[in-house]
């Protein structure tokens, strides 16, 4: 087996750019994605100097030379630049020495383009600039009253949910997607007696995990490239709330760090010396079962025990079946006031529909299927055909539950043919919901566009509309 040309294809079908450089600072190896990033060709690129490829970097701004003068390796950089074209580049790079014989020989630097993370430019510039970062820019828009059902599992939550508003304690809400998890943390933000202090989310999945840890936790002078003392998101919620979302996606090395932060109350900004006490109520989320992040080993046993000392697990929506009606007609009314219709019915076929469907994506495909029907409906009454496409030809009867699948798995194809299989209804189904996208279902899979672009040709995926 060829293993130099196993890591040439691994190179240049990752979304990372590699530089390798010898010791005098020539490039003796760029994959396709550093060419991405700095405009130079491969053949334009090798044997050349950084200097001579990014004219605007010195021999202290450059990673690449830093760790060839020091010898010492730099992790997760992050640094902003002019390419060849004159484009700005931002960059969060692991840049380490080669040794070889005990001399040093080069140096490597693994860089990832934030610029493909979209919003995380705005996040790095808001701590570089010392502007914090809130909730995501999301105004906080839900309360007890957002929370719609009259069923028994639905009061016990809103029950819950004042029981434990004012308790200062860590609470954990479980659920599967789309069971409105954000909506229940707003809740107990807005029924608390922190309602008037700072609510602050952070999605704990979208981010690289050096980033992760700059924003919950600020920065001081000279931490990385350009920095500023900024402070993180524990500083920012001080007094109030910190809702950190799906934190089993959290670096476990990092939950050790957020674990220490979480028993003193204390914190300090990444290159820092000072240490301040913040007074912030820690709120998370999972769409997955604590039981079954501990066994996959996406959360610390010690974090679950000090996060989980309240915990809210909301029942899904075939759970609830109870509550379909009074669902339905709240998104009825409020996709006829946003599209100006006058539906007010719903045929009898539809509704059995709706009440023998499983709902896999809960609440939220609900929601958007409303939102279609609505949409689509020509009278006054919602028929079958007003349905989005995707329900067109299910065979109820033969709707099976999770356990029941796992029970009758069976393993008929090679490992890649079923991951392959799966992970194409996946993207399917993120292309589907948000309208053939590819920006937006990037984001909705938490994968890089260009990479999503990717498996769609890889995995042969039909595009039913132009996508940008």
């Amino acid at each position: 087996m060829n293993y130099e040309k196993i890591m040439e294809i691994v190179a240049n079908n990752i979304d990372d750019g590699i530089f390798i450089v010898n010791k005098e600072g020539r490039v003796v190896f760029y994959n396709e994605s550093a060419n991405n990033q700095a405009g130079v060709t491969v053949d334009n690129a090798l044997g050349k100097h950084m200097l001579e490829i990014f004219p605007k970097l010195t021999e202290d701004t450059s990673s690449l030379l830093r760790v060839l003068k020091t010898g010492e390796p730099i992790i997760g950089d992050i640094l902003s630049y002019y390419n060849s074209n004159l484009k700005k580049v931002t960059i969060l790079s692991t840049t380490l020495p080669i040794y070889e014989n005990g001399d040093l020989v080069g140096a490597v630097e693994i860089a990832k383009d934030m610029g493909i993370y979209g919003e995380f430019n705005e996040k790095i510039n808001k701590i570089k600039d010392n502007k914090g970062i809130k909730s995501e820019n999301k105004e906080i828009k839900y309360s007890l009253e957002s929370i719609i059902g009259n069923g028994d599992k639905i009061k016990e939550v809103k029950k819950k949910i004042k029981k434990i508003a004012n308790s200062n304690s860590p609470v954990m809400v479980t659920g599967e997607t789309g069971t409105g998890k954000e909506l229940v943390v707003q809740s107990i933000h807005n029924y608390s007696e922190r309602c008037n202090k700072p609510f602050i989310a952070q999605n704990c999945a979208a981010i690289p995990v050096t980033l992760l840890e700059s924003i919950l936790f600020g920065t001081a002078v000279g931490s990385f490239t350009g920095s500023k003392d900024s402070p993180g998101l524990f500083e920012l919620a001080d007094g109030g709330t910190l809702f950190l979302d799906e934190i089993n996606s959290m670096d476990l090395p990092l939950q050790a760090k957020l674990l220490r932060v979480i028993q003193d109350g204390c914190v300090r900004r990444i290159g820092g010396k000072e240490t301040r006490i913040v007074n912030v109520r820690i709120i998370t989320a999972m769409n997955i079962t604590p039981q079954k992040a501990l066994e996959e080993g996406k959360l610390r046993e010690d974090m679950f025990f000090r996060l989980n000392v309240l915990n809210i697990d909301l029942p899904p929506l075939r759970e609830r079946k109870e509550d379909l009606n009074t669902l339905i007609n709240y998104f009825i009314k409020m996709y006829n006031k946003k599209f100006d219709k006058d539906i007010e019915a719903i045929d009898p076929k539809v509704m059995n529909f709706f009440k023998d469907y499983s709902w896999p994506g809960n609440i939220r495909e609900l929601k958007h299927s409303i939102e279609h029907a609505v949409f689509m409906c020509e009278n006054s009454e919602i028929k079958l055909s007003d349905l989005p496409e995707n329900y067109k030809g299910i065979d109820l009867k033969n709707q099976k539950s999770e356990k029941e699948e796992k029970e009758k798995f069976e393993i008929d194809k090679p490992l890649k043919e079923i991951v392959d299989e799966y992970e194409k209804k996946v993207i399917v189904h993120a292309l589907e919901e948000k309208d053939y996208s590819i920006t937006k279902a990037a984001k909705l899979l938490g994968v890089p566009r260009q990479t999503l672009h990717y498996k769609i040709n890889k995995l042969d995926i039909t595009i039913k509309k132009t996508i940008e």
